[in-house]
């Protein structure tokens, strides 16, 4: 890698984030695939008890304790292993060497403020939202840049929301646009998956269901694995973005 991707060291245009986000992505994506099939697994826990007890439920939520022991791991799973990818693909950005023990250390120490702080993400927008449907649209966009906060700079979760909505106080449509992106770039991949998985059913049409669900799953998880480091990309592009707005704003007001 020529360039340091991240921090940049000026604000961007929307164009520029998205295009040092793409860079992010591609030149950390065969670093970060492991962690993010890890992540597709982990979250598939429960469908794969299903699969494997042979009941195949089409409910969200398990229906028993089983089931939810297996949710909930799912859940820790998944958020030990997107910090460490997180962290991963930072380093990659910036140039820097990666080692996985350090890397999912770092996770496992932030993990009790990641789970504190997506309760209080939830709690927050579901009040917003239920006060009314701005104020709960506002606090999505402004509190998106805090699992970020807490992953790279370990503070709490309560610290980690002031941040993000420092971050984002005056630059909330930029965020809102890049977080529109996000969720188009996640419509295209399931769209895809939804033809994949067609066309699997198709070509297998005749086949014991079975076998029909578990190579469905297998293109599914294949094709997810990239959604994660994709999205983290674009994360720490608007983040490294809006911290170099900040800090352009404190040196203008340290030179005045």
């Amino acid at each position: 890698m020529s360039a340091r991707l991240y921090p940049p060291a000026r604000p961007q245009l929307i164009s520029e984030v998205l295009d040092t986000a793409f860079k992010i992505f591609s030149v950390s994506l065969l670093k970060t695939l492991p962690y993010s099939m890890l992540i597709t697994l982990a979250g598939e826990l429960v469908h794969i008890y299903n699969l494997v007890t042979g009941r195949l439920m089409r409910r969200i939520l398990p229906r028993d304790a089983t089931g939810w022991l297996l949710y909930a791991a799912s859940m820790l799973l998944t958020l030990t292993l997107w910090a460490a990818l997180v962290l991963r693909q930072r380093a990659v950005a910036e140039g820097a060497p990666v080692a996985v023990p350090a890397e999912l250390a770092i996770a496992l120490r932030r993990l009790p403020a990641l789970v504190a702080l997506t309760i209080l993400n939830i709690l927050a927008v579901a009040v917003g939202t239920l006060l009314l449907v701005i104020p709960g649209l506002y606090l999505l966009v402004a509190l998106w840049m805090t699992v970020p906060l807490v992953i790279l700079g370990g503070g709490g979760p309560i610290a980690a929301m002031k941040s993000s909505l420092r971050l984002v106080r005056g630059h909330w449509w930029r965020a809102f646009a890049m977080l529109l992106v996000m969720f188009a770039m996640y419509f295209v991949f399931t769209v895809l998956g939804i033809i994949i998985v067609a066309m699997v059913v198709q070509l297998e049409r005749g086949a014991d269901i079975a076998v029909v669900t578990a190579t469905s799953t297998v293109f599914a998880i294949s094709l997810a694995a990239f959604i994660a480091p994709l999205f983290s990309a674009v994360m720490l592009a608007v983040l490294g973005d809006l911290q170099a707005r900040r800090a352009a704003v404190a040196d203008g007001a340290t030179g005045a």
